[in-house]
């Protein structure tokens, strides 16, 4: 399983840019709809923690020894990780995108793709004087620092910035989440219930900015209402 970035220097702070609260909901003239977007794996501040027990027990009891603190971490991460992209993905597909997790390495200028990428952190209400900020172990608090790229015909052009959190009664389709998954995930087994809707709930914040800022680009056309049926006149 590939190694999960980790943030640790101010310097990877540059993959988003220029953040801002909210997404900029200006159209750029008119561009087309991309053909693809392409979701990829976050980078992690080391003030978010990542804990999830029951996973690297079953996980442990699965491969038949009893994994090493390290590798639980590195581990834990990258299936949280997974699960959060696939939730994105789900979320962006349902809104008619075709979209795939993947790598910018991975993406040709003629696939005219957009480019996912974000950095988990701790939100700024988040007391790091207690747990700390993280996923599981009854912590919370984290957000995304998220960032849009076009890379077409014109070359990489980055599109937006924004923070996501997490949208806490989030709707999710199980099938279509475990579509979206990577076939070693899905192999590894199934996060807690905790942990799993703490990702769940990241990844459908982030996936519906995203879905707010192709509709604001007119990307996206929202059905028509149903017509309403004429009214009989009177004496007919």
């Amino acid at each position: 399983m590939r190694m999960i970035a980790i943030c640790l220097s101010l310097a990877t702070l540059a993959l988003a840019g220029c953040q801002t609260d909210s997404v900029n909901l200006a159209s750029s003239a008119a561009a087309p709809k991309p053909k693809t977007v392409i979701v990829t794996d976050f980078l992690y501040s080391p003030d978010v923690t990542v804990i999830d027990r029951g996973y690297t027990v079953r996980l442990s009891r699965k491969e038949g020894s009893d994994l090493p603190f390290h590798l639980r971490k590195e581990r834990t991460l990258a299936r949280v990780n997974d699960e959060i992209v696939a939730t994105i993905v789900a979320t962006v597909r349902g809104a008619g995108f075709d979209a795939a997790p993947g790598s910018a390495e991975g993406v040709a200028l003629k696939d005219d793709a957009v480019i996912v990428g974000g950095r988990l952190r701790p939100g700024e209400g988040s007391d790091k004087k207690a747990r700390g900020a993280g996923i599981g172990d009854g912590r919370s608090g984290v957000v995304a620092d998220m960032t849009l790229e076009r890379l077409g015909s014109l070359g990489r052009k980055q599109l937006t910035s924004f923070t996501a959190e997490p949208q806490a009664k989030a709707k999710v389709d199980a099938a279509a989440i475990a579509a979206a998954l990577p076939a070693d995930s899905q192999a590894a087994g199934r996060l807690s219930p905790d942990v799993e809707a703490q990702a769940h709930a990241l990844g459908r914040g982030i996936g519906e900015r995203i879905v707010a800022y192709a509709r604001a680009q007119g990307w996206l056309k929202d059905a028509a209402p149903p017509a309403e049926p004429e009214k009989k006149k009177a004496g007919v």
